[in-house]
């Protein structure tokens, strides 16, 4: 009898020796599946963030090209094709000098390619250096854009901001500032409203700008859609302004008489 109870006490502290130890295997398996686990996440979580980052910089490198091609496209179409005329009217010169008319004539014309080409490198060092940005910050820029395209007469545009010195980070407002603008341009150019009102607030760590108007809508689908089959470069340079400084675009169509573009920004203050 005392066998058999000391066999029963030798058994259950076995069986509760082999459950701890069980226990004790399955909380170990279950914190290195966690662990392992945490790492997977980890690495998935770097790998994006490196895919994040490529993004960024193939999108930085892209805008940065466009802005190359731009220029030399506008050096090789204005200026070389200046150059080119002074270099005849040059030689129609050297022939003529005696001939009083024909070397007033040329003279005039000469002066007229010279300061045509000056107002073309003025464009070209604006758009590398916005003037308007650097002089007057960011909305009161934004707002002297708009008074030059309500001098047009073509669109009244409303501009509304409460804060007019709002500072960030002077890489986002660059691109922010010229993001802007170019969806300003071609909703001035495509959409063709009469009618365009600006609003902008800064909420916490977001700039918002909220672009409304009554002429012909898009959706940021059709933007993307567009973007993707055209050659040039006013849409995809739209978008990759955006994914550069992490800008959420979104175009709507509210109803027939009046579509929405709504810009939001985390802005570094």
């Amino acid at each position: 009898m005392e066998n058999k109870e000391q066999i029963d006490v030798f058994t259950l502290i076995f069986l509760s020796t082999l459950g701890i130890l069980m226990l004790v295997f399955f909380l170990i398996l279950m914190v290195v599946l966690y662990q392992k686990r945490m790492l997977a996440n980890k690495a998935v979580l770097i790998d994006t963030e490196n895919k994040h980052q490529k993004k960024l910089l193939d999108a930085s490198l892209e805008i940065a090209e466009q802005e190359r091609v731009k220029i030399a496209t506008n050096l090789h179409d204005d200026i070389g094709i200046t150059l080119n005329v002074l270099k005849l009217n040059l030689s129609r010169l050297k022939k003529n000098i005696e001939n009083k008319d024909v070397f007033e004539e040329i003279v005039t014309a000469s002066y007229k390619n010279i300061d045509d080409s000056l107002d073309t490198v003025r464009t070209i060092y604006n758009d590398i250096i916005p003037p308007t940005l650097m002089n007057l910050g960011f909305v009161k820029g934004l707002k002297e854009v708009c008074r030059q395209i309500n001098a047009v007469g073509e669109t009244d545009i409303t501009f509304n901001c409460e804060e007019e010195n709002i500072e960030f980070d002077k890489k986002i407002k660059i691109q922010l500032y010229r993001l802007t603008k170019e969806i300003l341009n071609n909703t001035v150019k495509h959409a063709k409203p009469k009618a365009v009102e600006i609003n902008i607030e800064k909420k916490e760590t977001d700039l918002i700008i909220n672009i409304l108007h009554n002429g012909e809508g898009i959706t940021t689908k059709q933007i993307e859609q567009f973007a993707n089959k055209s050659t040039g470069l006013g849409l995809k340079s739209i978008l990759t302004r955006a994914q550069l400084i992490n800008a959420n675009l979104n175009f709507m169509i509210i109803n027939k008489k009046k579509s929405q573009v709504l810009i939001k920004t985390p802005i570094q203050l």
